[in-house]
């Protein structure tokens, strides 16, 4: 079987849904499916990684967070005969339209439904329901996210949940990564709440730096990753004087020592972007308690049992979220609790069951 992936970023990228198709590709081709991916980036090239091929075309333009590319268009029409099937990860305006006229079957992968672009939505919404009247099936990452969206309501009977899933060979532990003798230089010891993304409108960051007000001394929040509001957070850090209790890392290689030597695990979300938040699942794998919000229609709380891997609060509550950190650090039986249902939870979203419901999914397709 011969598979082509339309995707968005060239890897290696730390995007979670980048990260996700990464290893779902790998385990397809250990499973001796042939996937390749057609993906966006700086430049025009071929190459191999992890054990798939991948094409990455030159980005012409970007549309609000929609990439255009000539070549994604002329690569996707001498390509896409030669496979058996098409696997669209969504949304990707570009993607979508091509699959819409695809002379090969496709399956549609359900990330997010176009939350920020509402007016521009208004223009492609009929595209994009062409795209989803034609494709065969849609694949949901949380029965969360599938009942809350409208995008895809009209399609519903063809629908199939399935979750995330995590490669654990690709978290590595490496005592020596720059950022993190960095960081640990400055935590001194202190208890850690971590939180990992890139720092973009709807991660609510600023709430989580503003819970560090609430927090006692002995407790420091940790952010990693690099994006456009990075001045504006520092800013925040600086006008409430919290520059010994909240630590912005930046861009970090190695997300897994940081996960290894913190305490609880935070992901402040404010909107339904955060369709799932594969982080959380990274953090089980280290037994880490959870801090999540309670987004309508998120799969945050699909993924985080409220009550027995960590808590799901209100969104954008700074107190809330150090209340909620504060109840699990105080209380030793409650945190080991949390962290032993998290190792346990980290079980079912397991690369290699996730890729073999995938696989079904693509059996059924062929088989008509």
């Amino acid at each position: 079987m011969r598979v082509l992936h339309l995707g968005k970023l060239c890897p290696p990228n730390e995007g979670g849904i980048e990260v996700f198709t990464s290893d779902l590709l790998e385990c397809l081709n250990l499973k001796s499916i042939e996937a390749d991916l057609l993906c966006f980036g700086d430049k025009m090239e071929e190459g191999m990684y992890n054990g798939f091929k991948f094409y990455s075309c030159k980005i012409d333009l970007k549309l609000s967070s929609a990439l255009v590319s000539l070549d994604f268009v002329k690569h996707f029409k001498k390509l896409a005969n030669k496979y058996d099937l098409i696997h669209v990860h969504s949304p990707n305006p570009i993607a979508e339209m091509l699959s819409i006229f695809s002379p090969r079957p496709f399956v549609v992968h359900w990330h997010s439904d176009i939350v920020r672009q509402r007016i521009l939505y208004t223009f492609y919404k009929p595209f994009q329901q062409a795209y989803l009247k034609r494709a065969k099936r849609i694949i949901c990452t949380s029965p969360q996210y599938l009942e809350s969206s409208n995008q895809v309501a009209s399609y519903k009977e063809k629908a199939v949940v399935i979750p995330l899933g995590l490669n654990p060979r690709r978290l590595s532990c490496d005592e020596n990564d720059e950022k993190f003798v960095e960081m640990k230089d400055k935590i001194k010891g202190k208890r850690v709440v971590l939180s990992i993304g890139r720092l973009i409108y709807y991660k609510g960051f600023e709430y989580l730096i503003e819970s560090a007000k609430f927090l006692p001394d002995d407790v420091v929040v940790v952010i990693a990753g690099g994006g456009p509001l990075y001045a504006k957070l520092n800013n925040l850090i600086e006008k409430w004087n919290l520059k010994e209790k909240v630590l912005l890392a930046g861009k970090v290689k190695d997300v897994g020592i940081f996960m290894k030597n913190c305490d609880v695990f935070c992901l402040p979300s404010t909107e339904r972007s955060e369709a799932f938040g594969l982080v959380l699942v990274e953090a089980f794998y280290y037994g880490k308690p959870l801090i999540t919000t309670n987004v309508y229609g998120s799969g945050m709380s699909y993924v985080n049992r409220d009550g027995e891997t960590g808590f799901v609060i209100p969104p954008r509550d700074p107190r809330a979220i150090a209340e909620a950190v504060m109840k699990v650090l105080s209380d030793k039986e409650l945190y080991d609790r949390f962290s032993r249902n998290a190792l346990d939870r980290v079980k079912e979203f397991d690369i290699n069951s996730v890729v073999d419901r995938i696989i079904d999914v693509y059996n059924q397709v062929l088989e008509g």
